[in-house]
């Protein structure tokens, strides 16, 4: 219960961007400098809503740079970097909390920056129109303006907090990385077709390969899908097992106790009560046997959740709910043998030896 908890909350947390009718084309690089033209031509199939071109998608990052802020020279910034076009945060629905995406209109914007909430909360930024980055690849520092600030989105697996992020602008001869088509629906055969026939005319004999976002997002806890089914056929196996020792140990109390029985009924005990009889040791034994396995399930639990950064939280709710599963197949399991006991003639039992 708890693994398809932490599974249902991954898949359905709100990341941030819409992940929806999201076809990605990988290696952008094979259609050069005609990023611009390779967009428009998209454009014009029905169907396809808007399409950006990125170095980098959420799931899918490549670039870790290190960072200056003007003024704090001593000090270095770690950022996961993409390089993306003016359309990209309409692609994505990601929401600016501060400021501005890029803009056509302002042509200083290929120079600047949008950085994430996390990064102005990590790096004391203050005022996203006075303060600017600086890096260094060897040819002198290039400044770079802060025009906005993005709300945190999961550009990782929630398994990773969320971490200082930066977007650059993407220009003409930044050729690699992904495009990204957002389309009005979900996607038809004849639509992929006809991205295929306009992919043919830009990259000539390289192959279309693409994936949708939503499947992406779906594989990356693939791992985690494959251990809750394993841990439910487990837990069957331990069920079919569990219930075979309480069946041998109900027979086994009963033998025991067939005498006992027979003399109850024939001094007037009724069916009812002569099952609760059979039955109260093997239940008390599995309310002690499912409280002493509370705190094994709570630190096995809690230390599984610590493998993701975002997480669901253990509640008593689903301890109790374990209990009430443990008692019902207990009182299943023991019925049929118990019910049977108490049916017996009294004068039989009372002649058993």
């Amino acid at each position: 219960m708890i693994m398809y908890r932490q599974l249902n909350y991954m898949v359905n947390k709100d990341l941030g961007f819409d992940k929806n009718q999201m076809m990605i084309i990988e290696r952008a690089g094979d259609i050069g400098t005609s990023v611009k033209t390779f967009k428009e031509e998209l454009l014009r199939i029905p169907g396809i809503e808007n399409v950006s071109a990125s170095t980098a998608v959420p799931g899918r990052n490549n670039n870790n740079n290190g960072y200056m802020i003007e003024g704090r020279s001593a000090e270095t910034f770690l950022m996961q970097t993409s390089w993306v076009d003016y359309d990209f945060f309409d692609v994505y629905d990601i929401e600016l909390a501060d400021g501005r995406a890029f803009e056509r209109t302002h042509g200083s914007d290929q120079g600047a920056c949008v950085v994430n909430q996390k990064a102005m909360e990590e790096f004391g930024i203050k005022d996203v129109n006075t303060e600017r980055f600086i890096i260094n690849l060897g040819g002198g520092n290039t400044y770079i303006p802060i025009i906005g600030v993005s709300e945190n989105f999961h550009f990782r697996s929630l398994h990773s907090r969320i971490t200082p992020y930066i977007m650059r602008f993407k220009t003409d001869d930044v050729n690699f990385g992904y495009i990204s088509v957002k389309f009005v629906e979900n996607a038809t055969a004849q639509t992929i077709n006809q991205i295929e026939e306009v992919w043919k005319k830009f990259a000539l004999n390289n192959p279309l390969q693409y994936f949708f976002m939503e499947n992406d997002h779906t594989r990356i806890y693939r791992v985690e899908r494959q251990n809750a089914q394993l841990s439910i056929l487990f837990a069957i196996l331990g069920i079919f097992i569990a219930a075979l020792g309480l069946f041998g140990l109900t027979s086994f109390t009963i033998e025991q106790r067939t005498k006992e029985v027979g003399v109850r009924k024939a001094m007037g005990a009724s069916n009812p009560s002569i099952f609760y009889l059979v039955s109260k040791e093997i239940i008390v034994l599995v309310c002690i046997a499912t409280i002493v396995a509370w705190p094994l399930i709570y630190f096995v639990a809690n230390n599984w959740l610590q493998n993701y950064y975002y997480r669901i939280d253990l509640r008593i709710l689903e301890f109790v709910i374990g209990f009430v599963i443990a008692i019902t197949i207990a009182l299943v399991t023991i019925s049929y043998r118990t019910i049977k006991s108490v049916k017996i003639n009294p004068a039989d039992t009372l002649r058993y030896e």
